[in-house]
């Protein structure tokens, strides 16, 4: 199989190359991660931070984690090796710049044009994220032109390459087409960014039927236009000697082309201020399509905080992480919005005693 190449690649010191699949092979880290906080108030026992996961088989805390994916990652794997059922994440794109949200800096996404870090850097968020995805998990990543390409080969490289998509790896390159931004006069416009979704085996959680698109007015394929006696219209195709109907009510699969959600305005009413907010939309067909209620879901680059927004709105576990404090008090802030949130704990990292 193909394979990418990289200065100094190297598989990440807490998981053998031969094995991704058990969390009992992680080494023993020299950090832990220390529950400093829970939310709201009234669900706080903890007078001084305690070392120990907020979670037990009777009781669960979702999570919000401060720290570096590198020693976040590792330890979560221990605690969670193979049991996230979803994945989502929206890494930095190599972009080369630092995103401010007022005059904060939100996160700096320069690499010194060291084209090697940055894909070793994402290598190992990936092989970590494997070790976490339970396996009938599912793992979207959303990139860009700059790298997308990159992520593709170092995915099919873990997850496995199957051309007729049967089995683990590659299910979609999803195309989510926006109108935001300026347009160039040296090159066509660009408009997209890129979302891979791969799962872990051939048995995964998709439920199309709750992301179905209107079928409307609009003619598709070679299907014949007509109208039924209540005065509806009604597409009718013939193939391999039947004729198929469908009203313009019937729900379809979406494409992998995604144009009907918009990027965010300036003054849209979901802006935080966060730089590269992304909107809850967006997360809300995958939650809906690839998880269902109670499943575990992770969001390593949790930013604005979308992720939680959804996830406790449909009513999903969540553990999320980011190194920006920023990123952290924006989350918390918007969580604490809710009345009927449920709680969760401030996690962060610190080094093993």
């Amino acid at each position: 199989m193909a394979e990418l190449v990289w200065k100094n690649k190297h598989h990440p010191p807490v998981l053998p190359a031969q094995s991704l699949t058990s969390p009992s092979t992680l080494s023993s880290p020299s950090y832990q991660l220390t529950t400093t906080a829970t939310y709201p108030q009234s669900h706080s026992s903890l007078s001084q931070p305690q070392p120990d996961s907020p979670s037990s088989p009777t009781t669960w805390y979702n999570q919000l984690i401060l720290g570096d994916d590198q020693h976040i990652l590792p330890l979560l794997a221990r605690e969670y090796g193979a049991t996230v059922d979803l994945i989502y994440i929206d890494p930095p794109f190599m972009t080369g710049r630092s995103f401010l949200s007022g005059v904060q800096v939100a996160y700096r996404d320069v690499w010194k044009n060291d084209l090697d870090a940055y894909i070793q850097w994402l290598y190992e968020i990936f092989v970590h994220l494997y070790a976490l995805l339970a396996h009938d998990g599912s793992l979207y990543v959303h990139l860009d032109w700059r790298v997308a390409h990159y992520a593709k080969i170092m995915l099919d490289e873990l997850f496995g390459f199957h051309p007729q998509q049967q089995g683990a790896g590659f299910k979609n390159e999803i195309i989510w087409h926006y109108q935001s931004g300026g347009r160039s006069q040296k090159h066509f416009a660009r408009k997209h960014d890129t979302l891979f979704l791969y799962t872990k085996s051939a048995e995964y959680c998709f439920h199309p039927e709750r992301i179905g698109e209107r079928r409307g007015t609009q003619k598709r394929n070679h299907m014949r236009k007509e109208v039924d006696s209540e005065g509806r219209i009604v597409w009718t195709i013939r193939s391999a000697g039947r004729l198929y109907s469908y009203n313009e009510d019937t729900l379809i699969t979406p494409s992998d082309v995604w144009s009907d959600i918009h990027h965010l305005h300036q003054k849209d009413p979901e802006r935080t201020g966060y730089a590269t907010q992304k909107p809850e939309a967006l997360l809300e067909r995958i939650l809906l399509a690839s998880s269902d209620e109670q499943d575990l879901v992770l969001d390593c680059f949790c930013g604005s905080g979308v992720t939680p927004i959804v996830a406790e709105q449909l009513g999903r576990r969540w553990i999320v992480c980011d190194q920006s404090t920023l990123a952290l008090a924006t989350t918390r802030e918007r969580l604490l919005k809710y009345a009927n949130i449920r709680p969760f704990t401030l996690r962060s990292i610190s080094h093993a005693p």
